[in-house]
């Protein structure tokens, strides 16, 4: 079946609240250098929690565009002139800012259109002012979960003429006391990726039986790497920079959750690497997948391998591997949005001993005549 895979609009961006610091301006400020802040859901590195892209988060690549005084990139992006060409922005730590390695400057008159993603090192991108369109291409979800990467973009921040209010902090700053970079261009990236996590959990009559599980392996088989994708983002405005979409997905591969809690770990009698009757903390790390449009039955699946134990002795009573079809799952969710993320809660279950008792009816033994004769005595 051929697979399309469609990022929907489905990334929410979390600002950092956070009160404006009015520094005194400085020679940084007067010599209007163009600096950056940066706002995202997640940082590009493995999935944590958190809304601060913080300083020892990846560089990130920068366009910028230019248009005359008087024009505005909704109407004029077509005539716009490039400034910034697919620069890379990373943390200055002696400004305790975002800039490039080279400075710019910020132009007398007119103003500047700046468009990013994240990480610069992730993907080959390009820029078109005409039609307002960033396109990432080369970018591979690593098959190692512990070395993904969080693939951001950004939408448009048109008709700027100054850098922005930019509050320094522990979040995402290096050396917030002494602080020079207290302005710059606000970058909201957001996710082109969706995140998958798995916990899991022993039946409740199972658990209380005496009767636990460990999970040994979770692998989801068969999902998109996007090898040689595109990611197309119309982004006239903040709004419409949520549609993007993947193209020339590469040959499915299986992505295995990764977790020293759980496979292979020794275990021993009322160990707490058993599953209990809450939910696990989640297992391994997160996955960051390319999303899918809809489930269908050749989509992706899941691999659960998981070993039976009686708690109070830890005696091992046999393991199970069960796969199932995402999209046999439950209609709930059923697909993969970029910027979401997906919690799937495994309740492990086994079947329990009953009785059906029959009885084995009476066999007939035969039969047999037998004549009384008439003088017979006692």
């Amino acid at each position: 079946m051929k697979k399309l895979f469609i990022i929907a609009a489905a990334a929410v961006v979390a600002l950092a609240a956070c009160t404006k610091n009015e520094a005194d301006t400085t020679s940084f400020e007067k010599a209007k250098v163009i600096n950056f802040n940066t706002v995202a859901g997640k940082a590009t590195k493995a999935p944590i929690s958190g809304t601060t892209y913080s300083y020892d988060c990846p560089a990130f690549g920068v366009f910028a565009s230019y248009l005359e005084k008087d024009k505005t990139w909704a109407s004029n992006k077509a005539t716009a002139t490039r400034y910034m060409d697919d620069v890379e922005v990373s943390f200055n730590d002696t400004k305790d800012i975002w800039a490039p390695a080279s400075t710019y400057y910020w132009p007398l008159e007119g103003s500047l259109s700046f468009i990013a993603y994240s990480p610069k090192a992730a993907a080959t991108a390009a820029f078109a002012e005409a039609t307002g369109t960033l396109t990432l291409t080369g970018f591979t979800v690593n098959t190692t979960v512990a070395s993904q990467v969080d693939l951001l973009y950004s939408s448009v921040n048109a008709d700027r003429t100054m850098n922005e209010s930019y509050y320094v902090d522990g979040g995402n700053s290096k050396n917030s006391e002494t602080a020079e970079g207290d302005k710059g261009v606000n970058i909201k990236f957001k996710h082109a990726l969706a995140q998958v996590i798995f916990k899991a959990k022993t039946a409740d009559e199972v658990f209380d039986a005496g009767m636990s599980f460990k999970i040994n392996t979770i692998t989801v088989n068969a999902a998109s790497t996007a090898d040689n994708m595109t990611v197309v983002n119309p982004a006239d405005a903040d709004a419409a920079a949520t549609i993007t979409t993947w193209t020339n997905p590469k040959t499915n591969a299986d992505f295995a959750v990764s977790s020293a809690d759980f496979p292979n770990a020794t275990v021993a009698a009322g160990a707490a690497n058993f599953l209990g009757k809450t939910l696990s903390d989640p297992i391994g790390d997160a996955l960051l997948m390319i999303p899918v449009t809809a489930f269908a039955g050749t989509d992706p699946t899941v691999t659960v391998k998981y070993t039976l134990y009686r708690t109070s002795d830890a005696l091992a009573m046999g393991s199970k591997t069960v796969t199932i079809h995402f999209d046999d799952i439950d209609d709930t969710i059923d697909n993969w949005q970029a910027g979401k993320k997906y919690v799937y809660n495994l309740t492990i279950d086994l079947q329990k001993i009953y009785f059906n008792p029959t009885i084995t009816d009476w066999v007939d033994g035969g039969s047999q005549d037998v004549d009384v004769p008439d003088d017979a005595t006692i």
